[in-house]
């Protein structure tokens, strides 16, 4: 007999999850279309101010979290999520929160085209890490997946107690990352904010048509 556990398929939405992915993905587009046409709103000097303070380690940290946007380290980093969530949620919910991430975080690469902001000049920059940037800049693509993956995991969270200390952890882990991106001077300060509202809204997207898509395999096994 399996259990509620088990059986579910369902992530934990809001209600009306449609509106809120519609209401981000409106801000994330309507903040990048302005910042590209008002260059003040883009915090211009905000990461040559973060990048003037280096160290070794700090590079080394930030070096690090430049690996975050690629394919194969997003593949292992879903990898290990879905085995950990496998043990507390079981393997449908599981597997439910990886692809709201994963495919979630696939959404940036439309915003990028629409906007198409290109980078940042590193000309200011004391201290560079001799990073080769992709071409556009709007939102950072690794913002996103930090962004996406704490969301999908939220949505698993089954008590209150899980989801602040997910919450907190989470939020902890976005900034670094958001700061990791400034410290390699490739990105505006427009760019951070954009990816943490293109990631919740990609999540929140893929995660609502992922429930939509198992609702009759949920009600079967419940009946």
């Amino acid at each position: 007999m399996h259990s509620r556990r088990e059986s579910s398929w369902s992530l934990r939405l809001p209600i009306h999850w449609i509106v809120w992915t519609v209401v981000l993905f409106v801000l994330t587009v309507g903040l990048g279309l302005a910042a590209k046409a008002v260059p003040a709103l883009r915090f211009n000097g905000l990461d040559a101010a973060v990048n003037g303070v280096n160290s070794p380690l700090l590079d080394d940290a930030a070096l690090l979290l430049d690996r975050l946007d690629s394919p194969v380290v997003v593949g292992v980093i879903l990898v290990i999520v879905f085995v950990v969530l496998l043990l507390v949620v079981g393997w449908r919910r599981a597997l439910g929160a990886c692809i709201a991430t994963g495919a979630g975080w696939l959404t940036t690469l439309i915003v990028k085209a629409v906007v198409a902001q290109p980078r940042p000049t590193t000309a200011g920059l004391t201290h560079l890490l001799h990073i080769s940037p992709a071409t556009l800049s709007y939102p950072s693509g690794h913002v996103v997946f930090a962004a996406a993956l704490v969301t999908g995991i939220l949505f698993v969270c089954r008590t209150r107690l899980a989801r602040a200390i997910v919450l907190i952890l989470g939020a902890l882990f976005v900034l670094a990352v958001a700061w990791s991106r400034l410290y390699v001077g490739v990105h505006y300060g427009t760019d951070l904010i954009g990816g943490v509202l293109n990631g919740v809204a990609g999540a929140f997207l893929i995660g609502g048509l992922w429930n939509l898509a198992t609702r009759g395999r949920s009600r079967a096994r419940a009946h």
